[in-house]
């Protein structure tokens, strides 16, 4: 804490063990492997039963007293953390006036008086992004806990003899003595939706702390909690349009004003999309112009967004505004970099660009902002738009919507971004299905029946009739409590639980992390998120416009219309056209039968999406590619078991 905190945990708490020197050397070599997150210092703390782990990123001059594991001034506590607490001065201030006294100046110190005063409802209170471990020496109870909308990452493993934690999957694989197996049904969700979702990894009994709990270990028992939820719907805001733009524009800028608490030089991500603009104008407003910006221009034009970030950096007046181009060699190089480093398969191209910006802006900044978190609260994806068709088509016959989704089939596949195919065959592929399953099916990378083909097994013929709930039973039980909300609401809330976390910030903090760079984003102020959840459905999607709310406040702030009124562009790269030039080796070489060591797919099936995809008949580039991310993951941990079929 104390400023910019790049960091990595690492903890062993054993049930009826003593900790001993094997273990807490396996321990240290297993925190080493997390060496990137905080190359400066590592800090230790052996307990009778426990050991915990920390590599920190000192960026501030701060006294050795801030280096974690932290104790409290009594002993009686001990605390890791990773993150950044963004309420840190308020905070400390009024457990100050509580009569707590404080060593450092740092957010870490604030953060276990807060725990150790309040409890676990004191997590309520931080406005900032954490995974952290709390150990009670007089009880012996441990915590792990992990921020409302989880933009830092913490992994577990419960098993016969006790607990091991991490920030990243690869430092519990290190570990000797466990035998660790592939998860078959989480691999399936995985080339479906191109990420592991919700508590899942590629790995048996490894969990991710979902957003918003908290996991206490006490004795042999460990439980679950929830801190923090916000569904959106619950006690709409009654707050006229202009009301409820200007609260906007004060949650807004004061959370833009405390997420450039920093003593280091700091920049802002500016994609030239409407979210990032407008946290660009907020602190270039509050710095009195003083704010860098950074920008990626690409070589094909149609996934050029760089002209549209000049336009903004010009019309603020940035002195510093750097744009890096990437072409084929930069991507060529990001993606073999993504690919070695990256401890979890994540298929979104995204990622490639993320790491290629955060790498190209590391020389200059130490800590930007970006404007994730923006389209989740305010209805900013193309589906929300689709939520207006769900009437026509829910009551439809199944034989009207084969032939209907048979007929995309006459449309010429193209490889720009989202051409119009690939559009309608996603938005088709959400019928027939329960609202819950829709959405996940919306956004899913290949219909269900075309899976099943793929994957070897009894549970996927189940698939190819198109029941899919075996797939997709964790959004059901998510979804549950808004069966009566709004199409708006339960997207939204969708789009928070599952796609935010471990889609959308997971390549934030990765891309960012390999290069010791921390990304904070302001839309995910936990003040901000309640407020837009509170809104009603008309503030954030009005007639087919989407946004509504947002581009009100950047009307307000003077930004030009033409960055208004834009196009939703993703942050990707032309990754369709690339497999089939550039990257093309590669693939072949990725996708080769021999690669799937673990029989995982059918050849037969993979060679056929390849070749319709160099052939221009259809666009499977994501199906492909998540199979390259996930074949070049496997080859980098080969202890990790196969399952049987």
């Amino acid at each position: 804490g104390g400023g910019v905190e790049v960091c990595g945990l690492f903890g062993w708490l054993l049930f009826d063990a003593a900790m001993d020197p094997e273990r807490v050397g396996w321990s240290r070599l297993a925190l080493r492997t997390l060496a990137h997150r905080g190359p400066d210092s590592e800090g230790e703390w052996i307990g009778p039963n426990l050991y915990m782990g920390h590599r920190r990123l000192r960026i501030l001059d701060l006294t050795d007293a801030a280096d974690q594991p932290f104790h409290e001034a009594d002993g009686g506590h001990v605390f890791t953390f990773n993150g950044e607490i963004y309420n840190y001065v308020e905070l400390g201030e009024e457990l100050a006036a509580t009569g707590v006294s404080f060593r450092t100046r740092s957010d870490t110190e604030v953060m276990l008086a807060a725990l150790v005063r309040y409890g676990l409802p004191g997590l309520r209170r931080l406005d900032g992004m954490f995974a952290a471990a709390l150990h009670d020496r007089a009880t012996g109870r441990h915590s792990l806990m992990r921020d409302p909308l989880g933009q830092k990452p913490l992994y577990y493993h419960v098993g016969e003899a006790g607990v091991v934690y991490a920030s990243e999957l690869r430092a519990l694989l290190s570990l000797p003595g466990f035998s660790w197996r592939l998860d078959r049904g989480a691999f399936h969700r995985y080339l479906m939706s191109g990420y592991y979702a919700w508590d899942e990894t590629p790995v048996v009994g490894i969990r991710k702390l979902l957003p918003g709990c908290a996991l206490v270990i006490e004795g042999r028992r460990t439980r679950l909690e929830r801190y923090w939820d916000s569904r959106p719907g619950e006690e709409t805001l009654r707050l006229s349009e202009t009301e409820a733009v200007s609260e906007f524009q004060r949650l807004f800028d004061h959370s833009c004003r405390i997420s450039m608490r920093t003593d280091v030089p700091y920049g802002v991500f500016l994609s030239g999309g409407i979210d990032s603009s407008l946290v660009l104008e907020s602190c270039m407003r509050q710095t009195g112009g003083l704010t860098r910006s950074f920008c990626v221009a690409m070589g094909e034009s149609d996934y050029d967004e760089s002209g549209k970030a000049e336009l903004v950096s010009r019309h603020l007046g940035v002195r510093q505004a750097f744009t890096f181009r990437m072409d084929q060699e930069a991507i060529g190089a990001s993606l073999a970099r993504f690919m070695g480093s990256n401890d979890e398969p994540h298929g979104d191209p995204g990622f490639v660009n993320a790491s290629f910006l955060a790498q190209s802006c590391r020389p200059h900044v130490t800590v930007a902002l970006a404007g994730d978190g923006g389209d989740e609260l305010f209805a900013g994806y193309a589906p929300f738009a689709g939520l207006v068709g769900e009437r026509w088509l829910t009551p439809m016959p199944r034989p009207l919507l084969q032939l209907m989704k048979a007929a995309t089939a006459l449309i010429p596949a193209n490889d720009r971004y989202l051409g119009l195919q690939f559009k309608l065959r996603s938005y088709l592929q959400g019928f027939p299905a329960t609202p819950a399953t829709r959405f996940a099916l919306w956004l899913a990378t290949l219909p269900p029946e075309r899976l099943a083909r793929l994957c070897p097994g009894d549970q996927a013929r189940a698939w190819g009739e198109g029941d899919v709930s075996g797939l997709f039973a964790y959004v059901e039980r998510l979804m549950a409590p808004l069966a009566g909300g709004s199409g708006v609401q339960r997207l939204q809330y969708y789009y928070q639980k599952v796609f935010l976390p471990e889609f959308v910030a997971m390549h934030t903090d990765r891309a960012a992390m390999q290069v010791s760079l921390e990304v904070r984003a302001p839309f995910l102020s936990v003040p901000l998120i309640e407020f837009a959840n509170r809104l009603p459905d008309g503030y954030k999607l009005r007639g087919g416009s989407l946004k509504w709310l947002l581009k009100e406040a950047a009307r307000q702030r003077g930004l030009p219309e033409a960055i208004i009124n834009q196009k939703k562009q993703g942050f990707t790269f032309p990754l369709a056209r690339w497999l089939k030039g550039a990257l093309r080796p590669e693939m072949e070489a990725l996708l080769a039968p021999e690669r799937d060591r673990d029989g995982l797919v059918e050849a037969r099936e993979v060679a056929r999406l390849k070749e319709e995809h160099l052939r221009g008949e259809a666009n499977h580039y994501r199906i492909l590619y998540h199979l390259m991310v996930f074949r070049r993951w496997r080859e980098e941990f080969p202890g990790v078991e196969s399952t049987g079929v």
